[in-house]
């Protein structure tokens, strides 16, 4: 027979009241994220925030690569050194640098470093906190309405994407081994010695000496370095078939001819006009439009 004192009750009767509940998820060293941002295809100098979180660490330098999925639509530009600085984290770091990775402004390359030898006197990075903008980087949106047909383009994050402590270290790195195996065969026997070995592509053939070479490398952790893509969308007036910014007679004579006279060319895009959202484009669409200009009809949807 088990006897149970009176603290040892009042403790089994604790734990089945209120059983152990799991720890929340583990707050990542690092993240780095891209909004999902709309725009209108007249914006101009527009200007992107990166947003970064860090947990523990100050960070005291830092690089990513930004890709751009359409750069038909969006690329970065590079005209004012490709980046802005002030009242971002990096603002006042000594070395900041944006790179036309891809040389067609599809990829930006950004690096930066708080303190460099090079320059007299000491600059501290950033502390911990969270929803910091890292660096605010410059995007050119192409206006033609034909890069419209596809609003949207995804800004990905890429490597070589990696974070700095004060001391150098980077944050998030785990170290591993690579173990490179290579076979060999001896192609000339003294007797129970080989003078000269031949190597082989495997060892499923037989072999008579294998070497093991080991190469160490590092990768982020993805539970401690988090990175965000983000997006951005391209917003634009439909059947503004001549990129205006505005529905008016010209985007009627251009859909008009379009429809009666085979594609006009110039600045009319008339692949801009399913007014009615059929998916094609109709006698239905004209009449849409010539509706909502002269009988106050619906707006195209």
């Amino acid at each position: 027979m088990r006897v149970f004192s009176c603290g040892s009750l009042i403790v089994l009767l604790f734990l089945s009241v209120f059983p152990f509940v799991e720890s929340a998820a583990q707050v990542p060293e690092v993240l780095l994220y891209v909004p999902d941002t709309s725009v209108t295809p007249q914006s101009d100098h527009l200007l992107l925030n990166i947003y970064l979180d860090n947990s523990h660490y100050e960070i005291f330098g830092f690089q990513f690569v930004l890709r751009s999925s359409n750069p038909d639509l969006v690329k970065f530009d590079f005209s004012n050194g490709g980046f802005d600085s002030s009242g971002t984290l990096t603002s006042g770091f000594e070395y900041v640098e944006a790179i036309d990775r891809a040389g067609d402004q599809s990829e930006l390359w950004f690096r930066c470093i708080a303190d460099v030898f090079y320059v007299p006197g000491h600059r501290s990075g950033f502390q911990p906190q969270q929803g910091g903008i890292a660096i605010r980087v410059p995007v050119a949106v192409t206006a033609t309405p034909l890069a419209l047909l596809d609003p949207t383009s995804l800004l990905q994050i890429e490597t070589p994407t990696d974070f700095s402590d004060p001391y150098g270290y980077s944050i998030g790195v785990v170290e591993d081994t690579i173990f490179d195996t290579t076979f060999w065969q001896c192609t000339d026997w003294h007797g129970d010695s080989c003078g000269a070995y031949a190597q082989l592509p495997d060892g499923s053939a037989g072999f008579d000496s294998v070497s093991v070479d080991t190469t160490p490398y590092g990768y982020l952790d993805t539970t401690q370095v988090v990175l965000r893509d983000g997006s951005l969308t391209v917003s634009y007036l439909k059947c503004d078939n001549d990129d205006s910014g505005a529905l008016d007679i010209g985007d009627l004579v251009c859909f008009a001819e379009f429809m009666f006279s085979g594609p006009p060319g110039g600045s009319c895009y008339p692949e801009l006009c399913d007014f009615d959202g059929s998916g094609s484009i109709d006698i239905s669409d004209l009449i849409g439009l010539v509706d909502y200009m002269f009988n106050s009809g619906p707006p195209p949807m």
